[in-house]
């Protein structure tokens, strides 16, 4: 009898470590959220919510919605092409730290349909310096960017406001980086 459960144990033991050893694999890619506020040169602000990452293989899932209150651009997503990874590390406290670009198509009410490019850094807890940057482009061209600013950072040394948060990969988030970006080209 002994021996029976010996070989259950060792069995069971087995399959615990290899299941643990695929699932180590099968969400390598994280998501991000983000929304806020960064001041333009202009003076005006930016106002924006953000999010990306991947789901079921694919980086599909995110959203954006933008507002230049000085130009009066309003940027509504309509899909989710590509979510990047530009850097990752940890903070002092072992939290995932780094940025992303996420990338799709948008419905503007001054340029009509872009392709557009989000920049998110998150930068650590509570959002101290955190970084928002947009381009948007009409076939091929850039027709609005906040790229050429003095400063994207929100709160901590810039002059905006809000939080990125660079979320660790979980079982909702499988697949892995990539997808196609007309506009960060």
């Amino acid at each position: 009898m002994h021996s029976i459960w010996t070989i259950y144990v060792r069995a069971f033991t087995t399959l615990v470590l290899l299941l643990a050893s695929a699932s180590a694999f099968a969400w390598p890619c994280d998501f991000l959220t983000g929304g806020g506020f960064i001041v333009r040169d202009t003076g005006f602000k930016g106002n924006f919510g953000v999010g990306g990452g991947c789901k079921h293989g694919s980086p599909t899932w995110g959203h954006l919605e933008y507002i230049d209150h000085g130009l009066g651009l309003n940027v509504h997503w309509t899909s989710i092409t590509s979510y990047r990874e530009v850097d990752t590390s940890t903070d002092s406290k072992g939290r995932l730290i780094g940025a992303r670009f996420i990338c799709g198509t948008a419905r503007t009410n001054l340029f009509g349909d872009v392709d557009w490019v989000v920049l998110a850094r998150d930068r650590g807890e509570p959002g101290r310096d955190d970084e928002f940057i947009i381009r948007l482009k009409k076939l091929g061209m850039t027709v609005y960017t906040s790229e050429h600013d003095s400063n994207h950072t929100l709160g901590g040394s810039g002059s905006g406001g809000g939080n990125i948060q660079l979320h660790k990969p979980n079982p909702s988030t499988t697949g892995g980086f990539g997808g196609s970006c007309p506009a960060l080209d």
